[in-house]
């Protein structure tokens, strides 16, 4: 006998969507003043840039593991 598989509900799954919506709206941003302030000669830009980089790995972690109720879980 299986477990039940434990996921997220339909509420959650729209207010994952507004959120990455909302999330790849700054990350676009992020990266394109990132990359102004490199061509620019800024170092600052390099340090914007990773922590765009780090906060979107981050998501898609978080994401992941909420949608399968387990972390790295990928057979459906």
């Amino acid at each position: 006998m299986s477990e039940p598989r434990v996921g997220w509900t339909w509420e959650q799954r729209a207010a994952v969507k507004q959120y990455l919506w909302f999330a790849a709206v700054f990350a676009v941003i992020g990266v394109a003043f990132s990359i102004f302030l490199i061509s620019a000669g800024n170092h600052g830009g390099w340090t914007l840039l990773g922590i765009v980089g780090c906060a979107c790995v981050v998501g898609c972690f978080i994401v992941r593991k909420g949608r399968t109720g387990e972390p790295d879980h990928e057979d459906h």
